[in-house]
């Protein structure tokens, strides 16, 4: 897949017969992913190249002066565009310059100037230019006048409910990991490095790899059964996140127990995928406590993956 990062380069001779979806594309979920279907099938019947365009930061970061919480940092979204088959995907830097851009002058001057775009496939929310005044209407009318085809995807629904990026955060803020999961098309995840804990872990009898998450991560505190690929082999364990109140620390850490693995994996990079939520974080009155605790984690997680089989 080719990456434009930023617009100032890009030129029309680079692409042959584009066309582009537009958006935020937040967790690339089951609804993006029907959109990128049908860019990759008109890509296809033009014999052109599928591109998605998208923005860093995010645009409410700059029009609202709030950092919003994603699902996806901006490594993983052009991962996952990747894996699901576009030729090219742009990440145009969203600016003060960029949110006050007309709806026309945005399509003429980047989608057909620069890109030469040869249609727009959109979502059914899509809106765009100024104060998102451009809607898929005034679109329509833009490719009858500039000579570009657009297509609006309807919403797709699981289990009655639009799939979308707020639906799945709130499904995700809930700990509710298999909602979630099944509105992705794929696991909640994350990457993160592990460092040097306080191998309380191994002294209990249920060693840990202490995790420095390269994100923010949107679940709440406590116990969940995860998948965990470490140099491209994948294993089931349990992660832990919070603050360790049995032994009163302060912080909150993150902490994955990899069943039957032995070895050391400092400084290794872990991509963790959330497949159940287990419990709340508890405070135990002894170790004892704690210990028969992990213990039951542990099971439980085991059946989870048993019953994922």
């Amino acid at each position: 897949m080719k990456l434009f990062r930023g617009t100032e380069k890009l030129v029309s001779s680079r692409f042959k017969n584009p066309v582009v979806t537009i958006g935020n594309f937040d967790g690339c979920h089951l609804g993006h992913q029907e959109i990128f279907r049908r860019v990759k099938a008109y890509a296809a019947r033009f014999d052109g190249e599928a591109v998605a365009y998208t923005f860093e930061p995010h645009p409410l970061s700059v029009v609202r002066g709030v950092e919003p919480q994603l699902i996806l940092n901006l490594d993983e979204k052009i991962a996952a565009i990747q894996g699901l088959g576009l030729n090219a995907l742009v990440v145009a830097e969203f600016t003060p310059a960029v949110a006050s851009t007309p709806p026309r002058d945005f399509i003429r001057e980047i989608m057909l100037e620069r890109i030469g775009i040869k249609g727009l496939v959109v979502g059914h929310d899509f809106v765009f230019g100024r104060a998102n005044s451009g809607d898929i209407n005034y679109l329509r009318e833009l490719g009858r006048e500039l000579d570009f085809f657009v297509e609006r995807v309807e919403p797709v629904k699981l289990e009655g409910q639009v799939v979308s990026s707020s639906l799945i955060r709130e499904h995700l803020q809930a700990a509710e990991i298999r909602p979630a999961n099944r509105l992705l098309g794929r696991p909640y995840g994350f990457k993160g490095t592990v460092v040097h804990g306080m191998h309380r872990g191994r002294e209990l009898g249920f060693p840990t790899a202490n995790l420095i998450s390269l994100k923010p991560l949107m679940v709440p505190e406590g116990v969940y059964a995860v998948a965990v690929t470490a140099a491209g082999r994948r294993r089931q364990g349990v992660l832990n996140i919070g603050s360790n109140p049995t032994f009163g620390d302060v912080g909150v850490s993150v902490e994955v127990h990899i069943f039957d693995f032995e070895g050391d994996l400092y400084g290794a990079e872990l991509q963790i995928d959330f497949i159940e939520f287990i419990r709340g974080e508890i405070k135990f009155a002894d170790k004892r406590l704690l210990i028969e605790q992990m213990a039951a984690d542990c099971e439980f997680a085991r059946t989870v993956f048993e019953g994922a089989a």
